[in-house]
C-alpha cells in the first residue's frame, strides 16, 4: 500500500466550506508564507525594510558608489546607522549557521566614510503640495520625519529646543561613538533639502501646540522621552494621554495622538529605544501625515510597527546564536573601519538569502510568474480572465514545488482548487478539454469497462486495476501481467475502468461516477485495488479511503523474475510523479529492472523529487508548447535511454525527444532499442487497444465477469 505522507493528502474539508474561500484561504497562504518575494531576516528585522541583499551585491562588486545610492533610498543617515545601529538585521542572519553574521552595519559605515568629496544624498522632491508641517523635535524621529515629508512635497519646518540639531545623537552619545564630523555630514541633507530649522524652541515654553495646530496643517511630535514627560507634566497633560510608558499615548499603526492632525514618534511614544527604531516611526508618521493631509485612510493595507515574522529559520540552538552575534551596545568606542577589501569579503559572505526553488525547477512557474505569489494574486484579483484560466489549467499538479519549497507550500494544491472553482462558476472547463472529457466518458462506458471476478469463484478478495493506458498501449502485456499474478493471487479479479483522474483534474466533480465504481468493486467482494498506473494509484487513494491500494510492480516483484535479457544495458529510470511518495513502487521497479539485469542510473531529480513528464495535470490541450518544453527539459537530464513504469510519461517523453521505453517493453522485448523509438500511438489505436484488451480479458476466462 502507498505509503503517502499525511501533509500532502487531501484534506477533508466541512461542506459548508465554499470552494471560493478554499481557494482565497489558500492563496493567502501562499502570499504569506512564499519566501519568493523575501523579505531576507536582515530586510524583516530591519525597522527601516533596508535592502540590504541590493547593497551588498554592488558592494562585493566594489560598486561602492551605487551601494550607498541605493542605500541612501531607505536610509538617508547611512554615516550615523553605521556607528550607533543596534543592527537587528545582523541578529538574525542566515550566515550565523556556519560562523558569524555578515557585517551589515560595518558596511554602511564603509559606504558613507568612503564618499568622496560633499555627499550626494537623495534630495529629488515631489512638486510642493502648498501645505505646511511642523515637526518638534531634532532627534532621529524628527530628521527623519522631517526629510521624509520634505520630499514628499511639504513645506516643512523642524523645531528643536537644543542650539543644534540631533537629540541624542549629539548630546547623549559620546563623540569616540560618534564622531561629530560623522553627524554634521549625514545632518547636512536637511540643509540641503532646505527644511526650515528654529533651534532654542521648547514646547510649552516657546510654542503652544494649540497654536501650532492652527498655523499648519498637521504637527509631529518627536520630542524624546524626556521632553514628553516634562511636557505631559506642564502643559500637554490636559492636551494629550499618557501611555503606561510614561509617554505620549499614540496609535502603534499610524501614531495618531488624541488630537486630530497630531501625531507622535520616536521616544516621545515608545520610551527609550535605539536610534533606527526612532528613526523608523518617524518615518510612519510622516506615512501618516501624507494620508491625513490627503484624505487617505490612515490605516489601509499598513503593517504592524511589530518586527515582521523570519521567513529563514536557523537550524542552529539559539545558545549558540548567542554565542556567534555581537550584542548591540554603544557604551564602546567604534572600532576601526572596514578597508575596501574586507568590505568587499563582507559582501561576498552574504548568502543572498533569496528563494527561487521552485521557479528554477519548475517550467510552468518559470513560464508564468516570479514566484507562487504573483499567480496566488492573479488568482484573487482576476480568476475568470483567458489569462487566469489559461494559467490555472497549464500547471501539471505534479507536487515538486511543494517537495523543493522550504515551506511545504503546493502552488499545485491551489491551482487544483482553482479549477474546481472555475468549474462551479461556469468559467471553466475549457473549450480544449473536451478531448478529456470524450476520454473520461468512453472509459467508463460499457464498452471499455469490464469487471471479473477472479477464475475460481465469483467473487474476488483484489482486482487488477487497468486503468487506461496501459491497456491502450500494450493489450497483451496487460493480460500477461494478469496471467503472471494469478497462480500467486488465486483471488484477483479484473477491472477496466477509468480512475477519474483525467476530469478530476481539470476540475469536475465526479462523485456519481466513484460512488459507481464503489458499487462494482462491492459486487464482488473486493477489498484492495492492484493498479499499474501511478495516475490511477494517486486519484484512488483520494477516493476511495476504505479500499487499500497496491501497485502491481510491487506484486510482481515478489512474484515474478523476469528474463535476463538486458544485460549490460545501461538507462535512467524517470518515476512518475503521481507515485512520487510510493517508496515501495520505487523499490519494487528498481528490483525488477536489477533482476533483468539492467544497469540503473539515477535522476538528481527522482523517486520523491522527480519531475513531471509534461502532461500531469492534462495540460497538452491548453498549453502544447509547455508540455513539450517540460519533456525536452527532463529527456536531456541524461544522455541514456529512459525507462519509465506509466505508459503516459513513457509517450510524452518520447515527443519530447527522448529514447524512452515502457517498463515492461524493456524487460521482455527482444529487439528493446526498437521499441524504445516507437512513436506514441494514434487516439482511435489507442482505444481499439481497450477493446482488445477487453476481449483478451474476456477470452482469457470466460463466464467471469461479473
Amino acid at each position: 500500500m502507498v505509503d503517502w505522507p499525511q501533509s500532502r493528502l487531501p484534506v477533508a474539508v466541512e461542506p459548508d466550506v465554499s470552494t471560493a474561500a478554499r481557494v482565497q484561504e489558500r492563496a493567502e497562504q501562499m502570499l504569506k508564507g512564499c519566501r519568493g518575494e523575501g523579505p531576507a531576516n536582515c530586510v524583516a528585522r530591519c525597522p527601516l525594510h533596508v535592502d540590504v541583499r541590493g547593497t551588498l551585491k554592488m558592494v562585493r562588486e566594489s560598486q561602492f558608489e551605487e551601494a550607498l545610492s541605493h542605500l541612501r533610498q531607505r536610509l538617508p543617515f547611512p554615516g550615523i546607522l553605521g556607528y550607533v545601529c543596534g543592527h537587528p538585521c545582523e541578529l538574525n542572519c542566515k550566515r550565523i549557521e556556519e560562523d558569524s553574521a555578515v557585517r551589515i552595519r560595518d558596511i554602511e559605515r564603509f559606504l558613507a566614510e568612503a564618499e568622496i568629496g560633499e555627499p550626494q544624498h537623495d534630495t529629488q522632491c515631489r512638486a510642493d503640495r502648498g501645505r505646511q508641517v511642523v515637526v518638534v523635535g531634532g532627534g532621529p524621529a524628527g530628521l527623519m520625519a522631517a526629510y521624509d515629508l520634505r520630499r514628499d512635497g511639504f513645506q516643512v519646518v523642524l523645531l528643536d529646543q537644543d542650539e543644534t540639531l540631533g537629540g541624542c545623537l549629539s548630546s547623549k552619545i559620546p563623540p569616540s561613538r560618534l564622531p561629530p564630523s560623522v553627524l554634521e555630514r549625514d545632518l547636512s541633507a536637511v540643509r540641503t533639502l532646505d527644511i526650515e530649522v528654529r533651534t532654542g524652541v521648547t514646547l510649552g515654553k516657546h510654542e503652544a501646540l494649540n497654536d501650532l495646530c492652527r498655523r499648519y496643517d498637521s504637527v509631529v511630535l518627536a520630542i524624546g522621552f524626556a521632553g514628553a514627560r516634562e511636557y505631559l507634566a506642564g502643559e500637554g497633560r490636559s492636551a494629550l494621554d499618557r501611555s503606561r510608558r510614561d509617554a505620549i499615548e499614540a496609535d502603534a499603526v499610524t501614531c495618531e495622538t488624541g488630537l486630530g492632525g497630531v501625531f507622535a514618534a520616536g521616544d516621545a511614544v515608545s520610551g527609550p529605544s535605539t536610534v533606527v527604531e526612532a528613526m523608523a516611526l518617524g518615518r510612519r508618521a510622516a506615512q501618516s501625515v501624507q494620508r491625513y493631509i490627503s484624505g487617505e485612510d490612515l490605516r489601509a493595507e499598513r503593517e504592524s510597527p511589530r518586527p515582521r515574522n523570519l521567513l529563514w529559520s536557523l537550524s542552529i540552538p539559539e545558545n549558540v546564536r548567542l554565542e556567534r552575534i555581537r550584542p548591540p551596545t554603544l557604551t564602546t568606542s567604534a572600532h576601526e573601519a572596514l578597508t575596501e577589501i574586507e568590505a568587499v569579503q563582507e559582501g561576498e559572505r552574504c548568502l543572498d538569502c533569496q528563494c527561487s526553488l521552485c521557479v528554477d525547477q519548475c517550467e510552468f512557474l518559470a513560464a508564468m510568474c516570479s514566484t507562487p505569489k504573483d499567480l496566488a494574486r492573479q488568482i484573487i484579483e482576476t480568476p475568470d480572465s483567458p489569462d487566469t484560466l489559461r494559467m490555472t489549467y497549464s500547471c501539471n499538479l505534479c507536487g515538486l514545488c511543494a517537495e523543493v519549497c522550504p515551506e511545504g507550500l503546493d502552488t499545485g494544491a491551489l491551482l487544483r482548487l482553482a479549477r474546481v472553482r472555475a468549474v462551479e462558476d461556469g468559467s471553466g472547463p475549457l473549450l480544449r478539454h473536451r478531448s478529456v472529457q470524450l476520454h473520461w466518458r468512453l472509459g467508463v462506458s460499457r464498452a471499455l469497462t469490464l469487471i471479473m471476478a477472479s477464475p475460481a469463484r465469483r467473487r474476488a478478495k483484489s482486482l487488477f486495476f487497468t486503468g487506461c493506458a496501459l491497456p491502450a498501449v500494450a493489450p497483451e502485456q496487460t493480460v500477461a501481467i494478469y496471467r503472471e499474478l494469478l497462480p500467486a493471487y488465486p483471488d484477483l479479479g479484473v477491472l477496466m475502468y477509468c480512475c477519474g483522474a483525467p476530469v478530476e483534474q481539470i476540475g469536475i466533480n465526479i462523485d456519481q461516477e466513484r460512488e459507481h465504481l464503489l458499487e462494482m468493486i462491492e459486487r464482488v467482494g473486493a477489498e484492495e485495488l492492484v493498479t499499474a498506473c501511478p495516475d490511477c494509484s494517486g486519484s484512488l487513494l483520494k477516493n476511495l479511503p476504505g479500499i487499500r491500494v497496491t501497485s502491481v510492480w510491487q506484486l510482481l516483484a515478489d512474484v515474478w523474475q523476469p528474463p535476463q535479457l538486458r544485460d549490460g544495458a545501461r538507462v535512467v529510470l524517470h518515476d512518475s510523479c503521481r507515485g512520487r511518495y510510493d517508496q515501495l513502487l520505487h523499490e519494487s521497479v528498481r528490483q525488477l529492472l536489477s533482476e533483468g539485469g539492467a544497469s540503473v542510473e539515477e535522476y538528481d531529480f527522482g523517486k520523491e523529487r522527480t519531475r513531471c513528464c509534461g502532461t500531469g495535470g492534462f495540460i497538452r490541450p491548453i498549453n502544447p508548447e509547455l508540455t513539450i518544453g517540460i519533456a525536452q527539459r527532463r529527456a536531456a537530464e541524461s544522455d541514456l535511454p529512459i525507462v519509465t513504469y506509466c505508459a503516459t510519461c513513457r509517450d510524452s517523453l518520447v515527443r519530447g525527444g527522448a529514447e524512452a521505453i515502457h517498463l515492461l517493453d524493456f524487460l521482455v522485448s527482444e529487439d528493446w532499442r526498437t521499441e524504445a523509438g516507437r512513436r506514441p500511438k494514434r487516439a482511435m489505436t489507442r482505444y481499439l487497444n481497450r477493446l482488445k484488451t477487453k476481449r483478451h480479458f474476456m477470452r482469457l476466462f470466460p463466464h467471469q465477469e461479473v
